[in-house]
């Protein structure tokens, strides 16, 4: 299970590095099983619109909302991490708009640092499979 941390732990800080947003968000959707359905990324909007908060002129596509698009009602929980231009973790939780969404749709989203600056990377596992 220590591996799995580990590879889960790096594929969701490399999404977050590739984001080409000031703020650097990586999200990790699971399954019911616990398997990883798929990593996204916040991006800059392209044109169209999807949820609330982000229809705004000048804002970008959440990866939270991005997994959700993608894979529906098959995400059981998402994973969200944000790092900052020096490559430590920052806290982050969701926006109101997300967070609608994904209880309308009965998905988790835990953070991997909340505002609280508890640092749950470790039991990163763990969180996905509950």
């Amino acid at each position: 299970m220590v591996i799995r941390n580990r590879l889960l732990a790096k594929t969701l800080i490399q999404t977050a590095v590739h984001s080409p947003c000031n703020y650097r968000i990586g999200a990790i959707a699971f399954d019911k099983k616990g398997d990883v359905l798929g990593n996204a990324c916040n991006t800059f909007r392209m044109g169209s619109k999807f949820i609330g908060e982000q229809n705004r002129k000048g804002t970008g596509f959440h990866a939270e909302a991005r997994l959700i698009k993608r894979y529906k009602t098959n995400i059981k929980t998402i994973l969200i991490m944000r790092i900052g231009n020096s490559g430590n973790i920052l806290p982050i939780n969701p926006c109101p708009a997300c967070a609608k969404l994904a209880e309308k749709l009965g998905i988790k989203i835990v953070t991997v640092m909340g505002r609280n600056g508890k640092n749950i990377l470790p039991r990163i596992f763990n969180v996905a499979m509950n």
